[in-house]
C-alpha cells in the first residue's frame, strides 16, 4: 500500500489518489490549494474535479483501553454459568414455559424450543432466562 500524502502537492502537479467517479485510485492533478488542507483537484483520465483533503493525523493515545471478551471467551463464561446454575438447582423440578405462569429468580423451566433454562432475573412482566446457548428475555405472568 503507497504511502499517505503528509502534504498538499503543488498546483500542476499530479499525484495518485481515489477518484469517486471512476471508483478506482487515479492519478489527480492539483488546480489550486484551497485550505491548508485542501485542494481543487482534477482527474486526469475522467476529468471530474472534487476536493482533495489531506487524511487527519491519528492522535497517540497513552492509555490503552481494555478489551472486551473474544467470542470464545463469552461462550467459555455463558457455559460455566449455565453449568453452574444447572448444578445448584439439581434437585429442583422443572417447570414447563408458559405465557400465563409466573416464575420466580432460580426457577428452572422447560422451554418447549430452547430446551431447560434458569431464571436469572425477574420484572413484573419479563424474566431474563439462561439457557444453554444464550440468554432470552422472556414474557410471563400475563392473564
Amino acid at each position: 500500500m503507497a504511502d499517505a500524502i503528509t502534504e498538499l502537492p503543488p498546483v500542476a502537479k499530479s499525484f495518485h489518489t481515489f477518484c469517486k467517479k471512476c471508483d478506482v485510485d487515479r492519478y489527480h492533478k492539483v488546480l489550486a490549494h484551497k485550505t491548508a488542507t485542501s485542494a481543487k483537484v482534477e482527474c486526469e483520465v475522467c476529468h471530474s474535479k472534487s476536493t482533495f483533503t489531506l487524511p487527519k493525523a491519528k492522535k497517540a493515545t497513552t492509555a490503552r483501553t481494555p478489551r472486551s471478551p473474544s467470542a470464545n471467551q463469552r461462550k467459555s463464561n455463558h457455559q460455566s454459568e449455565y453449568q453452574e446454575l444447572l448444578s445448584s438447582l439439581s434437585s429442583m423440578e422443572e417447570k414447563p414455559y408458559s405465557l400465563k405462569a409466573k416464575f420466580e429468580i432460580a426457577n428452572k423451566i422447560n422451554h418447549p424450543k430452547f430446551g431447560v433454562g434458569v431464571v436469572r432475573s425477574v420484572q413484573p412482566d419479563k424474566i431474563e432466562v439462561v439457557f444453554s446457548d444464550e440468554v432470552k428475555l422472556l414474557i410471563h405472568n400475563r392473564p
